[in-house]
């Protein structure tokens, strides 16, 4: 129970930095996500741009929150503060346009995955001006903050301002948002300010759903429901030409011959050779298992790279593969990568207990990659 005493101390102002730790975190996160490739695919692109653009409304109100509400009982009680408060007041206005860029292009990049490099070019932007600010505000502002603003009054200027506008879910999301890997000193800090029901419901109830959301966005290990791999790389030495690998890999009637898994293919409609939207089934068949996925193309670079998505289609299972072929003096490099796009957790479980060859597939499509290797240079030589 807070005591009169304590509401009356000097404010104690760790939630700001733990409000710019979180910033920094996802706007890095993001940056991971859109930098390494594969990049991302349709649903966590689309994550990915509706949660930038949730982080610029809350960094719009924080800022909007503290000029004017928290900033001028400063300015009225320490003139000696102006002097700091007018480089806060002018950080914030050099701010917003990097803002209004992030927004335009994280809104376009939602709907096409060409705005890629339009949000890293913003975010570059905004972390220009961002990061310097966040720093000076923690280690300039905030003390200044505590000299003059009590306990009391910095927990009325957070609650009146930056909790009751919220309603419930807003509040659940926020409050997650920002104890997301935080220490547990920085969790009890933002927890405290939540009463005891909505407190538990947070962590216990709603943290599930901040999980989802989270991993939608991230599809990293930290924040999967999965137990299969969320995906994995390989690659080879050929001494062949790329051309040559190419003619191959292309064929995809000739699949089963070196992949383990797959054991064969066929064209579909009209489809008859490689191209963008071209369309194949395969017939694959591990232990007690077998089944067949619809693949489509979705990047033919000949003879640089080749991509297709298989589609589960009433099972909700799809997945990407993807061969990047480059040209030593010698003959090839053959790498492959393969990423679970989407796979309800259902049927994870099922494939887990029942399929033990897709806990760990490294080795498995290492082979694969040599076979191929091994095929196409017998056909070279």
């Amino acid at each position: 129970m807070t005591s009169s005493a304590d509401l009356e101390r000097p404010a104690d102002t760790r939630v700001m930095g733990i409000v710019h730790s979180a910033m920094r975190r996802d706007l890095r996160r993001a940056r991971n996500a859109l930098s390494a490739w594969p990049y991302p695919f349709d649903e966590q692109r689309v994550a990915i741009a509706e949660h930038l653009l949730w982080i610029m409304r809350f960094l719009h109100h924080h800022h909007e929150s503290a000029d004017e509400h928290l900033y001028p009982v400063v300015r009225d009680r320490d003139p000696a503060a102006a002097q700091l408060l007018d480089r806060m007041d002018a950080d914030h206005r050099a701010i917003e346009p990097a803002i209004d860029r992030l927004v335009r292009a994280a809104a376009v990049y939602r709907v096409s995955a060409e705005a890629r490099a339009d949000v890293l070019a913003a975010l570059d932007h905004l972390e220009a001006v961002l990061l310097p600010h966040l720093e000076r505000e923690e280690r300039e502002m905030m003390p200044v903050v505590s000299a003059v603003v009590t306990e009391g009054e910095w927990r009325h200027w957070a609650d009146e301002y930056n909790v009751k506008p919220l309603g419930p879910i807003e509040l659940f999301d926020e409050g997650l948002f920002l104890v997301d890997g935080a220490s547990p000193g920085d969790t009890a800090a933002i927890s405290e300010m939540v009463p005891a029901v909505p407190r538990w419901l947070m962590l216990h109830v709603m943290i599930k759903r901040y999980r989802k959301a989270a991993f939608r966005r991230w599809h990293t290990a930290e924040f999967s429901p999965l137990h299969v791999p969320l995906g994995g790389s390989n690659d080879v030495f050929c001494a062949a030409p790329p051309e040559a690998v190419w003619a191959v890999l292309t064929d995809v009637t000739r699949v089963g011959e070196w992949s383990h898994e797959c054991r064969g293919a066929q064209w579909l409609g009209d489809s008859t050779r490689a191209e963008v939207g071209a369309r194949f089934r395969g017939s694959n068949k591990s232990g007690i298992w077998r089944w067949r996925r619809v693949c489509t193309f979705t990047v033919v670079d000949k003879p640089r790279e080749l991509v297709w998505v298989t589609d589960g289609g009433i099972f909700g299972d799809n997945s990407e593969w993807r061969f990047r072929l480059r040209s030593t003096p010698d003959g090839t490099c053959i790498e492959q990568t393969f990423r679970v796009l989407s796979l309800p957790v259902w049927l994870d479980w099922v494939i887990y207990r029942t399929l033990p060859a897709h806990r760990d597939r490294s080795r498995a499509l290492h082979g694969d990659l040599d076979r191929l290797a091994q095929l196409v240079e017998r056909e070279s030589s």
